[in-house]
């Protein structure tokens, strides 16, 4: 039965939005029979003060004010903007700020950088949030950075990259360390500008001359701090470990190695971690046979292999290079399900009804040996009657896949499933690691197969964890918050459509609908992906809004990802505790109650996971980035239509569609009017002409300045004569991609180099 203190617990949770209370019933999943007692608890909690029900919406009562005088403080990790001011994040979510971000204007941030644990005062609170001051740096994200030197009549100097430090440090050592002008460094701080003292670092490691080939990978890598190298503690580990594919590891395993098995990835991948098996039956009924590396038999809890994973937290994708989670004897190696190979997998079988409803669910340790390793390409041509000698099994295989993902989609949009139409492009590089062209990204529906599979066994392993009583890791997103709903509504306002509730997935679906194929949709599409909130780890019993699924996890790739590893050792859990499976996928209880596991340690392990993945994400934009500002040095002058992407105060950001890079056009280069920003629309204004500009407009602009060090594109528009009229259109091919990655993923582009796998990320 539901207590006090997990009610309690939940409406604590920073994801906890205030709800009626037969909403609240659900998310505990309280049956009919015992909704009266529940109910009845409530009732005291409320009658006791210790919850609130204003409007009828339950949530924790106001917090009493301190007292006059005294000072209000919170603690948490500090995000500072190159224009000077910042936000902490607070680490209480019941702090003075209720767990909302902190704002830092100019001047107030003493000499913090983005990263550090500060200990900020709460001033007050505005029309846009909690405003205060920095009072304490607590602990530092990092004292390690990279730039480049230079020699000024001062002496030499560091000009940091990137925008975490704003401000040149000197390096009296350079000589000594080896550096020269130009060359590329990793520096330590040993004291920061402040109050006008000059900030002082010391040289630590020289990466070589900037522009050398590979030495802008090596400096993202260093300045993001990712890890490169394996100890011999571990590499020794994984040959350990490899050393368990091995007769013995088959007992017990469901035999699987007759059945026509596929794999289905991009050309250049090298580690295959899901294969996928269908039977379609008389009734119309299919059962989808998911099958997934068994990384888990390979990895042992607490060993030095298993520590490094943690650590790692996932595989970092950039551009030509892949740092992975495991090393590669693994997973390149025994874990990858290879054409051919014999492999050890965990899978799952879940039963589809004619209408695409899962109306059962099978886990299993088993062992499967991949039929055929297909690409995308093939697969998609097959698919389209091409089947270039494949066996007539994996042509029927193939078709039977297509039917059932068409099913599926069409399902799980009646649920709420979000798709945006957004553009990706693939970036191609030559052997120096620098970008040569970009192709329109691969869309045919082979991809959405996989994808659509990968969901479903997601899903269906969440609902079995859940089924039997185990805590786990979810990959959970909240529905938008208060302010980014409200800025979509107005933005749809302002080009001409009604969105009733933001929130509501069914109402942003007609939104989305309504403006497909119209001009303004490339705007639209835009603004819903800004609301969405980034998923993310935790153990939180909380959904997925974007996917519309109610319980979500990752499980489909534990040689990349961390979570999934954790998710794999309690699916061993789920197999071993047994249970009969009956309709709809439930299991009956069984006597022995699968071990739980610790649930900090895994609260812990989500909150470590959900920042090594936007460490890895950032660390991808930011080379991605710099390759891209490589290439366009060579294209100063040039001009392009691009879309305006952002709007604010001092500009906008365009967008080039062949790359998929933004640069800002300063309001001052906008020479036609005077400009004023409307920021209820977020829309620049001309004064005098009254012409608009929002995101989605087109923007004819020249490329008018590099600067990699500081990752800055700078755009003008071209001379008034050759200016088009701005309207909000977009006449470059579009790509379908399920809201899910994007929200998850939000600035991920596919990218096409030396190492493969990078597409693998995409799958849910």
């Amino acid at each position: 039965m539901t207590t006090r203190e997990r009610i309690l617990e939940h409406l604590k949770s920073h994801h906890y939005r205030p709800m009626k209370l037969r909403r609240l019933a659900r998310f505990f999943d309280v049956a009919e029979e015992d909704y009266a007692e529940f109910r009845a608890l409530v009732k005291r909690m409320l009658r006791d003060g210790e919850i609130a029900a204003p409007a009828g919406r339950l949530r924790l009562p106001p917090e009493e004010r301190p007292r006059r005088g005294r000072a209000r403080t919170v603690e948490g990790r500090f995000s500072l903007s190159a224009r000077g001011f910042g936000f902490v994040e607070p680490d209480a979510k019941d702090g003075p700020t209720g767990g909302e971000d902190l704002f830092i204007p100019p001047g107030e941030t003493l000499d913090a950088v983005s990263g550090d644990t500060v200990l900020a005062e709460v001033a007050g609170k505005g029309p846009r949030g909690y405003f205060g001051r920095i009072v304490e740096v607590r602990e530092r994200g990092q004292t390690r950075f990279v730039g480049t030197c230079y020699v000024t009549e001062a002496g030499p100097i560091v000009r940091p990259d990137g925008g975490v430090l704003l401000q040149d440090f000197a390096v009296p050592d350079a000589a000594s360390a080896g550096a020269r002008p130009k060359d590329k460094v990793v520096f330590e701080v040993l004291r920061y500008a402040l109050r006008g003292e000059a900030g002082e670092a010391v040289i630590v490691e020289v990466l070589g001359k900037r522009g050398d080939a590979g030495v802008d990978t090596l400096a993202v890598i260093r300045q993001f701090d990712l890890p490169d190298e394996f100890s011999d503690a571990v590499l020794d580990d994984a040959r350990r470990a490899a050393d368990r594919l091995n007769d013995a590891a088959a007992k017990g395993r469901r035999d699987l190695t007759g059945e026509t098995i596929i794999t289905i990835d991009p050309e250049d991948a090298r580690d295959f971690d899901d294969a996928i098996s269908l039977a379609e039956h008389d009734d119309g009924s299919a059962t989808l046979g998911v099958h997934i590396a068994d990384v888990a038999h390979f990895v042992q809890p607490g060993s030095p292999l298993d520590e490094e994973a943690r650590e790692r937290g996932t595989s970092v994708y950039l551009p030509t290079t892949v740092l992975p989670m495991l090393p590669e004897i693994l997973s390149n190696g025994v874990c990858s399900l290879q054409q051919g190979r014999t492999r050890l997998t965990k899978s799952v079988f879940i039963t589809f009804s004619e209408g695409g409803e899962p109306v059962g669910v099978d886990l299993a340790n088993s062992l499967i040996r991949s039929f055929r390793r297909l690409t995308y390409q093939q697969a998609s041509a097959a698919l389209a009657g091409t089947t270039d000698g494949l066996e007539p099994e994996v042509v029927r295989l193939l078709q039977a896949m297509d039917r059932l993902a068409r099913r599926v989609l069409e399902r799980r949009r009646r649920l709420g499933y979000l798709e945006l139409d957004l553009p990706e492009v693939d970036l191609e590089f030559n052997d120096e690691g620098r970008v040569v062209a970009a192709h329109p990204e691969d869309t045919s529906f082979s991809h959405r197969i996989i994808e659509m599979f990968m969901v479903e066994a997601n899903e269906a392993v969440a609902r079995q964890l859940d089924l039997a009583g185990l805590t786990c890791i979810r990959r959970i997103h909240p529905e938008p918050d208060d302010e980014a709903a409200e800025e979509l509504k107005a933005y749809a306002r302002s080009v001409g459509y009604r969105l009733k509730n933001p929130r509501s997935r069914v109402d942003l679906q007609r939104l989305l609908a309504a403006v497909r194929g119209k001009p303004e949709a490339y705007g639209v599409h835009l603004a819903v992906l800004r609301s969405l909130q980034k998923a993310e780890y935790s153990i939180d019993k909380e959904g997925h809004f974007a996917l519309g699924s109610s319980a979500y996890c990752h499980f489909t790739s534990p040689i990349r990802r961390y979570p999934d590893l954790t998710v794999h050792r309690l699916v061993d859990e789920v197999v071993r505790g047994g249970g009969q499976k009956r309709r709809g996928g439930r299991h009956k209880r069984t006597p022995t109650r699968p071990r739980q596991a610790d649930r900090a340690s895994l609260a812990q392990v989500a909150v470590h996971c959900s920042r090594t993945e936007r460490r890895a994400e950032a660390a991808e934009r930011e080379l991605t980035k710099i390759k891209l500002l490589e290439f366009l040095q060579g294209r100063i002058g040039e001009t392009f239509t691009g879309i305006v992407t952002g709007v604010q105060a001092f500009g906008a950001f365009v967008e080039n569609p062949e790359l998929l890079i933004d640069g800002l056009v300063h309001i001052s280069s906008l020479s036609d009017d005077q400009y004023r920003f409307d920021r209820r629309r977020l829309t620049l204004v001309g004064r005098r002409t009254g012409r608009e500009l929002r995101i989605g407009s087109t923007l004819e602009v020249r490329i008018a300045g590099v600067d990699i060090a500081r990752r800055q594109l700078d755009l003008e528009p071209v001379e008034a004569e050759r200016r088009r009229p701005c309207a909000d259109a977009r006449k470059t091919q579009r790509n379908t991609r399920p809201a899910a990655k994007k929200s998850a993923h939000a600035d991920k582009r596919a990218r096409r180099g030396k190492a493969g796998n990078r597409k693998k990320k995409r799958r849910s």
